[in-house]
């Protein structure tokens, strides 16, 4: 099928938004669903926030106006009150539930008090039954935590069984649903349902693949753990490790080193568990665990770039998240770009480091909205529900070193694609973390349509080729 290309989300005299802001709909499909509706105002003001993103768009009984509450409440001295008041006003709002859920979550994490956790999860299930009424699948990960959090399991559980009645396919919520199983001491049940996702994942996620190979390990099934394999070409150098782990314990050392040799870099920016270190292996000498006294992560930018990933394009499709991760590349080693003689994206790339570089990039006002930066510069959170796992730690590893292609143009810092699918295609080439090629007209990989901020309008559609539904992902920056 020829290859659509989606327009930005632009200010519209309709109440429509833009054909290239879909949640996880393949363009086959777009050609048949039907647009969300917003109410009047709402696609203007949602351009330039974190509103526009895929998967935080307002439903269509929103109006402008509790959006606009919902933004100023956001991160004030006034949250829980002001969230309070505001979904009592309007008790059908999804993010005015989802924002005093959140919190009353940050006064659990701020007091320990379990009230505010089991609080935080009534409201987090109401917003995501909101949800569910307009036929999205939000909030997972949160309600997983939260519900641990709060000593409640079985809320989460029971409202994971509903979403999985009727979207049994639902690949975030099965990954998430073994985790709680996992941590309620279920692993029985956990286990069925990683075999459920690992068969439906999208290309190049790998995260139930490790779900199940440590599952497989803690149980000491180290022969089943060697047959949880990915696709050939995919990068998975935790799974390369767990491999390595398995291979060790079941004595085939020559084995297990080829393994590890695979994953030893990998470490020293994402440390391996603790419980996975063996007591005296020679082999396991140049890998880095987590807990290790003379533990110096090694690049501090990898981490950085993993949240931004994530942040910005968790639950996304690979290409999503490759092009999150090498639009901070490209910003990092290009610096502002110019279009036309004019800056048309202001970037503070400065450092003596590429640490330094990439944390001013990423933690720069008004880029990523998705990451939460302290004061070093360094991204501890999202103001979403996302969090780091191995596929964005994977893609953030991948980018940096210049492993994989810019999805938008298939460009290889060192070499060439290894295939012409530009979401999941390698580099050929020897690694590189500073090249970046030079584009004489901006492309999605640049910026969001930022009129006013920046003098000019890119469009942002189109970022992979292969016909998928990331031919659209959404990002702020």
């Amino acid at each position: 099928m020829k290859r659509k290309i989606f327009t930005m989300l632009l200010a519209l005299s309709t109440a429509l938004t833009s054909p290239g802001l879909l949640d996880g709909t393949s363009i086959a499909n777009a050609e048949t669903k039907a647009q969300p509706v917003f109410q009047p105002g709402v696609a203007e003001f949602i351009q330039g926030n974190y509103l526009g993103h895929a998967s935080e768009l307002p439903d269509a009984n929103e109006s402008l106006e509790v959006l606009k509450e919902y933004m100023r409440l956001k991160g004030s001295p006034m949250e829980l009150e002001g969230f309070q008041s505001l979904s009592k006003t309007f008790p059908e709002s999804r993010h005015a539930r989802v924002g005093l859920a959140m919190a009353y979550y940050n006064e659990f994490k701020a007091t320990g008090d379990k009230k505010f956790a089991e609080l935080a999860l009534q409201e987090e299930l109401a917003a995501a039954n909101i949800g569910l009424k307009n036929d999205k699948v939000l909030y997972v990960s949160l309600i997983k935590q939260m519900a641990l959090d709060a000593g409640q399991p079985e809320a989460a559980e029971k409202w994971m069984k509903h979403v999985l009645s009727k979207n049994p396919d639902d690949y975030e919520t099965l990954v998430n649903y073994s985790q709680l199983l996992k941590a309620t001491k279920h692993a029985d049940k956990a286990e069925k349902h990683l075999q459920h996702a690992i068969n439906v994942r999208p290309a190049g996620n790998i995260d139930a693949h490790v779900e199940y190979a440590e599952l497989l390990l803690d149980a000491g099934r180290y022969e089943e753990a060697l047959l949880n394999t990915i696709l050939i070409g995919e990068s998975a150098y935790y799974l390369d490790f767990l491999h390595g782990y398995a291979l060790e314990k079941l004595g085939r050392g020559e084995e297990a080193k080829e393994f590890y040799a695979r994953a030893e870099d990998y470490s020293a920016n994402f440390p391996f568990p603790e419980r996975f270190m063996i007591q005296d292996s020679a082999l396991q000498t140049n890998l880095s665990f987590e807990g290790m006294a003379s533990i110096e992560v090694a690049n501090p930018a990898t981490t950085n770039l993993s949240w931004v990933t994530t942040c910005e394009a968790g639950g996304e499709t690979i290409g999503a998240m490759r092009q999150v991760a090498w639009s901070v590349r490209q910003r990092v080693n290009r610096g502002s770009t110019y279009v036309n003689g004019s800056t048309c994206l202001y970037t503070t790339n400065s450092g003596a480091t590429m640490n330094d570089k990439y944390a001013n990039v990423i933690c720069q006002s008004s880029q990523y909205s998705g990451v939460k930066c302290d004061s070093a510069k360094n991204v501890y959170s999202c103001t979403n529900a996302n969090a780091r796992t191995s596929t964005s730690n994977t893609v953030a590893y991948d980018v940096y070193n210049g492993l994989v292609p810019d999805p938008y143009t298939l460009y290889c810092p060192t070499g060439t694609p290894t295939s012409t699918s530009k979401c999941t295609a390698a580099c050929s080439g020897a690694t590189s973390n500073t090249t970046s090629f030079k584009a004489t007209t901006p492309h999605s990989f640049l910026a969001y349509a930022h009129g006013p901020l920046w003098g000019c309008a890119i469009n942002a559609g189109a970022v992979c080729g292969n016909g998928g539904s990331d031919n659209y992902f959404d990002y702020n920056n």
